[in-house]
């Protein structure tokens, strides 16, 4: 009898192992299906409509090849400690071995991957099972962020999310010291991907600590010992980060006059949702809005979540719209917000209501990256008809360029716009720098912010974080003082360039006199600039 007692136990046992181990196969098989429906829309071009990403490909193009001879007249590589660093260092490695369109797709791809990878990693962590719950944060992968090409910011939370993860695990364990020395560790890893991520990082932990001590002081067994093995480790971990920081350039920014407006405010709440198509939008919104609140007495809850949400919603209300050079901060808070809703919460529903919110989950996700990969497909055209203006300029060049318009900026031309955003075509020329070796004045090198620098004389009429004039402002001659103060390199444009692109060409309202036509397409224009 005791021998088949046994017998049965090791059968139960060996069931439960193989049923454990099913599920985890499941889960990573529909992991993978994610991440590959995912990066599609990175299949369908080569340079997608994002806002900043040609320009930060552009950067990663010049860092990987030092030695060109036409553009190490223009840039040289200036590394040093920054709070970017972490796409500039994985950038130049591999646009030194792989073609710059494959190796950007890499880096999109990490953007796109590593915030999802980090809040399954979190939720992991705090709930102790694999649950397809952070594999919904998908819904949000392609963001305002995203589409804004603030890739930094995004690998920056993926660390974080991951660095919570393993100081909860460790933090379970009971071991101070390792938790310690892993905070200090992600710390500076999140450093140097983007300062906004050591932030999130130090919120998650801080607000996990907060909550184990709150629930020992609610049993009557807190002593100083529990406080202790809490704040010594919040202490070492940030040690190294805020050393970083104040070793940085960015330490010396002054933080600047701040603004806010209530309308972008308002507008920014759908950051997270927020793609090509205003009605998907708002429809992704207003699903997810309806199904956390179906699900709101069914959610389990990770400790010091509330603490979290609030922080950030209180970020997002005061947050101006810019600082210390960085900007949309309250954009990422809403973003930070809503993936931690996936990573810090995990439903508590049958099977049946399950199947039914994965599946309307998964068909929602399918339509809004079928949006993406047509709108994508629809660009195609537009930086083909650029491409065309280009290849009339030789090597070396220098090239001043500006959109046709800015009417409308927030609205048109649709396939290159983030509703009440901002549209995504400003960046476009920096494949000057890629394809033509030329120079070009907006290039991001904010000695601040990006390990790179303009050298004499084109520092004179290099005007790094700025977006381009339009065509009707830079015909208005002559300028107004501050403009010319705010763009100094209208000051005599005609003396420092050879060439004026127009991007999103709409008929002029007026002529701009010494420029010889030299390409004329429905998106671009290319003319010469005589002297």
């Amino acid at each position: 009898m005791e021998t088949s007692a046994n017998a049965a136990g090791s059968i139960s046992i060996c069931s439960v192992q193989l049923s454990v181990s099913r599920q985890a196969q499941l889960w990573l098989l529909a992991a993978t299906g994610l991440s590959i429906a995912l990066l599609v829309p990175l299949f369908v071009t080569d340079v997608p409509s994002i806002q900043d990403y040609p320009n930060h490909l552009a950067r990663f193009f010049v860092l990987a090849h030092p030695e060109d001879a036409v553009l190490s007249k223009f840039y040289a590589p200036h590394w040093t400690i920054l709070p970017n660093l972490g796409m500039d260092i994985v950038g130049a490695g591999l646009l030194r071995v792989l073609d710059p369109y494959i190796a950007g797709k890499v880096m999109l791809a990490l953007s796109l991957l590593v915030p999802v990878v980090g809040v399954a990693s979190f939720h992991r962590a705090v709930f102790g099972r694999l649950s397809y719950w952070p594999l919904a944060s998908g819904l949000v992968a392609y963001n305002a962020a995203f589409f804004l090409g603030f890739m930094n910011f995004l690998l920056s939370l993926g660390v974080a999310f991951t660095g919570a993860a393993v100081w909860i695990s460790l933090r379970k364990l009971d071991r101070p010291a390792a938790k310690a020395v892993a905070g200090a560790i992600a710390a500076s890893v999140a450093f140097f991907t983007h300062v906004f991520g050591v932030s999130f990082l130090f919120l998650l932990i801080s607000a996990d600590e907060v909550a184990a001590l709150h629930k020992r002081w609610s049993s009557e067994m807190l002593d100083l010992r529990d406080v202790t093995k809490a704040v010594i480790p919040l202490v070492v971990a940030l040690v190294p980060a805020a050393a970083l920081y104040l070793l940085s350039p960015l330490a010396e920014v002054s933080a600047g006059p701040s603004q806010w407006f209530l309308l972008l405010k308002a507008l920014r709440l759908f950051s997270p949702f927020a793609i090509m198509s205003l009605r998907l939008t708002i429809i992704s919104a207003a699903a997810f809005v309806a199904g956390v609140t179906i699900l709101l007495r069914r959610l389990d809850l990770a400790p010091g979540f509330g603490l979290v949400l609030a922080v950030l919603a209180a970020v997002y209300v005061v947050a101006p719209v810019e600082l210390k050079g960085g900007s949309c901060i309250d954009l990422r808070a809403a973003i930070m917000a809503a993936l931690w809703l996936f990573a810090g919460a995990q439903p508590r529903i049958s099977q049946r209501p399950a199947l039914i919110l994965g599946a309307a989950i998964v068909g929602l996700i399918v339509v809004r990256l079928a949006f993406v990969s047509a709108t994508w497909i629809e660009t195609r055209r537009d930086v083909a008809d650029m491409r065309e203006a280009m290849a009339g300029i030789e090597p070396g060049a220098r090239v001043l360029a500006v959109t046709g318009s800015i009417e409308g900026r927030f609205w048109q031309p649709a396939r290159w716009v983030l509703p009440g955003i901002y549209r995504l075509l400003d960046h476009i020329p920096a494949l000057l720098l890629i394809e033509r070796r030329a120079f070009w004045p907006f290039l991001f090198a904010d000695p601040t912010q990006q390990p790179i620098a303009v050298l004499p004389p084109f520092d004179r009429v290099s005007q790094t974080l700025k977006y381009h004039l339009d065509w009707n402002t830079l015909a208005n001659e002559p300028y107004p003082a501050e403009l010319l103060r705010r763009e100094r390199y209208l000051a005599g444009w005609r003396q420092s360039f050879d060439y004026l692109l127009v991007t999103d060409a709409h008929p002029e309202a007026r002529s701009i006199l010494n420029l010889s036509p030299i390409y004329t397409g429905e998106f671009a224009k290319l003319y010469r600039i005589n002297r």
